[in-house]
């Protein structure tokens, strides 16, 4: 996934993106969630939503900026959430990879 810079400035964006994809309202709700958490704990991120899949690149903590370089507490807090949006919803399904000493978070929704 390329960062897109717009998207990383402003959650609006990325909200925009959630909120126009083919989601079901239910999944719209939960990446929502993500994305607060997500800009709460100060983190820039991407996202990008194609066939039921979702992935968020998490790209760094502000105020530092650098690629790759996240708060531990942020990070934790963020995991969390989505560790506890999968216990709860059993046709969500995800995982993370690093990407360029990025973390990409993809979430897989099985939906039927």
């Amino acid at each position: 996934m390329e960062i897109n810079i717009e998207q990383c400035r402003q959650n609006d964006k990325i909200k925009d993106v959630i909120s126009k994809s083919s989601l079901p309202i239910k999944y719209i709700k939960l990446m929502l969630r993500i994305s607060d958490a997500i800009y709460i704990n100060a983190i820039n991120y991407n996202v990008a939503i194609e066939d039921g899949i979702v992935s968020i690149l998490l790209i760094s903590s502000k105020p530092e900026n650098k690629k790759g370089s996240f708060n531990t507490i942020s990070l934790t807090n963020v995991l969390y959430r989505i560790k506890d949006m999968e216990k709860e919803n059993r046709d969500v399904k995800t995982k993370c990879v690093i990407v360029d000493d990025m973390l990409q978070v993809i979430v897989n929704i099985n939906r039927g």
